[in-house]
């Protein structure tokens, strides 16, 4: 069903079952969104802001991306969304007069931090701005502008709330809690590509790996390098700044933390300026290795020629050492010579067994781009660049207009490849790219998630990624395949961390706590779903209403009543997805008296191509398997007044409560066990199955110490400390 608000454009939006979820959860709390890439954090954001701007009409919304042309096009999203309204999009290329004029005279801005946080400084105020979005948020760390805007923006804003959207936030704890902190996360709504309501909507994603062996020629070249590197470790080792000389156990990581520690002791006063040139030499010529090993012979020459151009003393030491003269000259011989690295003939393989698909290569490094095209070009394969907008040498960057107007043509099909470095990675949208081709393994889990998640958005993608044998590639496919492992189990825990925070709504009862409610007054509990609904007015005219993330159904009207609600094309439709039993299980698990409202005049048999014996079998199902009713009704209007009616009836006739989920009794021994096991905190029906299996009765697992409740697959020490202190604290019987 397409959402219906004022401010969305009719027939445009089709929120899936996570979306729902998730805005009825973001519209009232600081939310970071975590959500695999292509599965619609953009609609999430925009269904936010029609909520925040609906409620807060004067006010603002703000949203923020790290690129320009990232910010273009959820300016162009958004406006395919949202119905008319000021909307604009503001970057540092628009002069400062201009900005304040544009902020001014429109209701959404879109922009880059960068921007936003220059006219902070210039007194830009966002006391009005309702909601701020921040696109790819794993980056809200350190001094990001994104941690100095949110902390301004909690400080004046009058309507504060703020939404973090990221397919990838990061695979080390620490710095997951530190975005959290930097933006005032309150809440957090993860998901992942195996979670029940996100898989159905995953396209199939192959990825596969090239391995090529370095030729003769690139393990002389490496010989000199690491000679010429080894000298420097060991002279690091003598003066104690490194535990070990050995060229396995040095990475860039190591030599940046090194890097960091003698400029500090520099800052004090200490001489250490014989090992920072040290340092700084040892950086250089790790990277040289870096560019032989993983993108070859061409950028490796320019990255020396750039070298010989800088002044600083470890340049000058380095290049006076006669090995290093050696290597420029057997570097530039193997260029002339045509010796290249062998992945670019494997891209160009690649490539050309498929010409007819959309295909993007990603690579680290500018100079691997102009050879890659340079060759894709030879080979009849039309191949375009796309860069970042800072120039480098004699190359210049791309404006803003040039990545867009690149983007448009590569869409249209006029490019086959487009060659790309990391400013593609990160958010853009490029529909219906078939393969993504890594040149190089990435050691970082973000990067390699969001390049990877350019393709198998819109339908299936292949990746592959080109590896050198025994070289950096190797070491860097490793680091990121763990780092993406602890990720996927950080987001996992994350998501635990909501449910633990929610607490067992399954279990709980809820009841009205309105201090202006009328004793006797009719309560019902609304999904969030059904909001904009005609039905929520008409009953709030007669009852209490209090709109809910619903567990199960779309109304509860007792502890044992509760109504799925259908359009006659929607329950024709969930007979085809195969939605309907599996709602209608869970209607009929939970309450006593399910019900199920059919809503629409017209002939429910003619719907749709479905054979006429397909929904008579579904509604025999209904009633005999499930023990549901299924009532027609004509319109919102009919649903509406029968839901009171019903409601009328429990509460007042029959004086039962209204609560969040009902009470249905087991019938069987073994579901009372696993009724009462499932009471406990964060214990789940197939938790609570593991828990009986193990210990054979409720009294077992009552008395199971921690030590064995954690033996149990899913229960770690914060779950196993939890339920111990339900069963074994005393009750005192204090409200």
């Amino acid at each position: 069903m397409h959402v219906k608000h004022p401010l969305v454009k009719s027939g445009v939006i089709n929120l899936r079952s996570y979306q729902e979820a998730i805005v009825a959860r973001a519209i009232d709390k600081n939310t970071l969104v975590v959500l695999p890439t292509g599965l619609g954090k953009t609609i999430i954001a925009a269904m936010v802001a029609a909520h925040r701007l609906y409620k807060f009409p004067d006010s603002k919304v703000l949203f923020l991306a790290p690129t320009r042309p990232l910010v273009v096009q959820h300016e162009k999203t958004l406006r395919g969304i949202l119905t008319p309204m000021g909307m604009v999009a503001i970057t540092g290329m628009d002069a400062i007069s201009r900005r304040k004029e544009l902020w001014n005279s429109n209701q959404m801005i879109f922009s880059t931090p960068q921007t936003i946080e220059n006219d902070l400084y210039r007194g830009l105020d966002l006391k009005d701005v309702s909601l701020i979005i921040f696109d790819e948020s794993h980056r809200a760390v350190g001094n990001y502008a994104y941690v100095a805007i949110a902390e301004e923006y909690m400080k004046v804003s009058k309507e504060p709330l703020i939404m973090g959207l990221t397919a990838s936030p990061s695979a080390d704890r620490e710095t997951v809690e530190a975005i959290k902190k930097n933006l005032f996360i309150e809440r957090v709504e993860a998901r992942t590509d195996h979670d029940a309501d996100v898989k159905p909507h995953i396209q199939g994603l192959k990825v596969e790996w090239l391995r090529v062996e370095l030729p003769g020629e690139f393990k002389k070249v490496r010989r000199i390098i690491e000679d010429i590197l080894r000298d420097d470790i060991r002279e690091l080792k003598k003066m104690q700044y490194l535990k070990t000389a050995n060229l396995s156990s040095i990475n860039k990581r190591i030599l940046l933390k090194l890097q960091s520690d003698i400029r500090k002791e520099i800052s004090i006063g200490m001489d250490s300026y014989v090992p920072a040139s040290l340092v700084a030499s040892a950086m250089k010529i790790s990277h040289a290795l870096e560019l032989l090993e993983t993108q070859g012979i061409s950028a490796l020459e320019s990255y020396l020629e750039r070298l010989q151009k800088q002044r600083s003393r470890a340049i000058k030491r380095l290049f006076m050492d006669e090995r290093m003269k050696n290597l420029v000259k057997v570097v530039h011989d193997l260029r002339v010579m045509g010796v290249e690295h062998p992945k670019v003939d494997e891209l160009v393989r690649v490539v050309k067994e498929h010409k007819d698909k959309k295909i993007i290569v990603f690579t680290q490094y500018r100079d691997s781009v102009n050879k890659i095209i340079e060759r894709l070009n030879e080979n009849d394969i039309l191949a375009h660049e796309f860069i970042g907008q800072a120039s480098r040498g004699n190359k210049k960057g791309m404006t803003q207009k040039e990545q867009v107007r690149i983007l448009e043509n590569f869409k249209e099909g006029r490019y086959t490849a487009l060659v790309a470095t990391s400013v593609a990675e990160e958010g853009i949208d490029i529909p219906r790219v078939d393969i993504v081709i890594f040149y190089e393994p990435v050691p970082s889990e973000i990067r390699t998630i969001q390049r990877r998640g350019r393709t198998g958005r819109s339908r299936a993608g292949k990746v592959f990624v080109l590896m050198a044998k025994g070289t950096r590639d190797e070491a860097y496919y490793w680091s990121s395949l763990h780092k993406e492992r602890r990720m996927g189990k950080l987001v996992r825990e994350m998501r635990d961390d909501i449910d633990r925070d929610a607490g067992q709504q399954s279990l709980l009862k809820y009841q009205f706590k309105d201090k202006n409610n009328r004793e006797g007054e009719i309560g019902i509990y609304v999904d969030v779903r059904e909001r904009n609904a005609r039905i929520l007015k008409v009953l709030r005219d007669k009852a209490r209403v209090e709109l809910r993330q619903l567990p199960v159904g779309d109304f509860i009207l007792s502890d044992r009543v509760c109504c799925e609600r259908k359009t006659q094309a929607d329950f024709v439709q969930s007979i085809i997805d195969r939605r309907l039993l599996t709602q209608a299980r869970e209607l009929s698990s939970n309450f006593e008296i399910p019900i199920l409202i059919i809503e629409g005049e017209g002939d429910l048999y003619s719907l749709r191509d479905v054979h006429p014996n397909a929904i008579r079998g579904a509604l025999a199902a209904l009633a005999v398997n499930f023990g549901i009713s299924v009532i027609p009704s004509r319109d919102e209007e009919d649903t509406a007044n029968f839901l009171y009616t019903v409601a009328k009836r429990e509460q007042d006739y029959e004086g039962r409560e209204v609560v969040l989920r009902g009470e249905k009794k087991p019938l069987l021994l073994e579901e009372r066990q696993r009724y009462i096991i499932e009471s406990l905190p964060n214990v789940s029906a197939v938790l609570a199955k593991r828990l009986l299996e193990k210990f054979k009765s409720v009294k077992g697992v009552v008395n199971a110490s921690e030590k064995e409740l954690m033996k149990i697959e899913a229960i770690g020490k914060g779950k196993a400390e939890e339920i111990s202190r339900i069963v074994r604290s005393r009750y005192t019987g204090k409200k």
